[in-house]
């Protein structure tokens, strides 16, 4: 079955709003097995809506329109698909006793203006909005479906999971089983990645990838189809489990989890602490840490360490070590760790320093020089890294690799990246 997308805004058109809707509507319909050969934005202009509604028709079984069902005059996606469609606007009463009662819900008479809102194409099949003013609604026309949501992004996304695709999903002629996984990569650029699985054949597995850069990470997006349910799970989990292993333990999340939530639940499960000395970060690696909910129960501390002075008497890194390695360089961004290891009291101590710039580089040490070192029960260790980006990407970038490294250290996968290991060991 093929959808096509079509998202409607003068705000979208100018680039004042970015359209995450066409993003996520065109996510979901593809994990649900459906394809989305065409998207298209237009602004709020009668005669382009109509256009692009026709010519949607001709192309795709399924059109599906977000935007333009509000109550303002520049609302018009409701009738100009009544024009498209050469159907008749007319007024659903239930809806607008519906939105009068919502109104008085909330202690006020509904404006004039929001009785719009009840006007709907002939025959069109009302999807009820829970969230807002906004009904969606169907449309089927000419052996095609016409599908209007309306554009506020947390009301599309109900929606859309809710209605839309087990919607589509009836009304599909072939009866297959779709199931998706996206894998998380970091640490292997998207060339890389490609190079490592061009030997996986997703057809042997009735399956598709896609590669999605998504900085600082990169994306596997696997796509399985089967005759039934467990026949495309258990060739989803084949699929996966063979490019986890072709991917050499680089997989830090799947679907929807993130690299923090797993690093928390490697630190709650292994009864530890962590606290962080952060430099060039600036206290990127705390905030990241502390989104997730709960993480008081293993994030000690962090210290943002900027100055040379912060660093000797907030952590006891030795001022001579500083002079003479400067303080971005292997032997500090130890010292830090294993200084806020021992204020702290922590099971693991995380220690960034670095070159963000845009200035301060040099020729032995360039913007994008980055020091990271972990103190653990096992001894300490660091590695250089040199990043790339501006400023924001190096910091991005410099903060995602250390908290890995909490990652891999709770896997056993931490010694292929010490380049000089400590003699001091508890």
């Amino acid at each position: 079955m093929r959808v096509e997308l079509i998202t409607i805004g003068n705000e979208l058109t100018s680039g004042e709003v970015v359209d995450t809707n066409a993003a996520f509507m065109a996510e979901a319909l593809s994990e649900a097995g459906l394809e989305v050969p065409f998207i298209t934005t237009i602004g709020d202009e009668a005669l382009n809506i109509e256009d692009s509604l026709r010519r949607a028709g001709e192309r795709a079984e399924v059109v599906i329109v977000s935007g333009g069902l509000g109550p303002t005059q520049d609302d018009i996606t409701t009738s100009s698909a009544a024009k498209a469609l050469e159907l008749q606007l007319v007024l659903n009463r239930q809806v607008l006793e519906n939105l009068k009662k919502r109104f008085a819900e909330r202690g006020m008479e509904m404006p004039v203006s929001n009785e719009k809102q009840a006007f709907f194409p002939q025959q069109a099949e009302i999807i009820p909005n829970p969230m807002g003013t906004a009904c969606g609604f169907i449309v089927r026309r000419r052996g095609r479906i016409f599908i209007f949501l309306p554009g506020v992004p947390r009301e599309l996304k109900v929606l859309m999971g809710e209605k839309v695709i087990p919607f589509l999903e009836k009304e599909r002629k072939e009866k297959i089983a779709v199931r998706s996984c996206t894998l998380k990569v970091f640490g292997f650029t998207e060339s890389a990645i490609a190079d490592l699985l061009k030997d996986v054949k997703p057809g042997d597995f009735s399956a598709s990838l896609a590669y999605l850069p998504r900085f600082p990470e990169n994306h596997v997006k696997i796509i399985v189809r089967g005759r039934a349910a467990e026949e495309a799970e258990e060739k989803l989990r084949r699929l996966a489990s063979l490019i986890r292993e072709k991917l050499q333990g680089r997989v830090i999340a799947v679907d929807r989890e993130t690299l923090e939530e797993i690093v928390g639940q490697l630190l709650r499960a292994g009864g530890a602490t962590l606290a962080v000395a952060e430099s060039c970060t600036g206290g990127l690696v705390a905030h990241r840490l502390t989104r997730i909910p709960g993480s008081s129960d293993y994030f000690e501390r962090s210290v943002v360490v900027y100055s040379n002075a912060a660093k000797v008497q907030m952590l006891g890194v030795p001022k001579e070590l500083i002079d003479r390695n400067g303080a971005v360089s292997a032997e500090v961004a130890e010292k830090m760790a294993e200084g806020v290891r021992r204020v702290s009291n922590a099971t693991l101590g995380l220690g960034i320093t670095g070159i963000a710039g845009p200035t301060g580089g040099s020729v032995e040490k360039p913007v994008g020089t980055v020091f990271i070192a972990l103190a653990s029960p096992k001894g300490t260790v660091s590695r250089r890294y040199q990043f790339m980006g501006d400023r924001d990407q190096i910091k991005t970038i410099s903060a995602y690799t250390a908290i890995d490294w909490v990652r891999r250290y709770f896997l056993n996968l931490l010694s292929a990246f010490s380049s000089r290991p400590s003699a001091k060991t508890d």
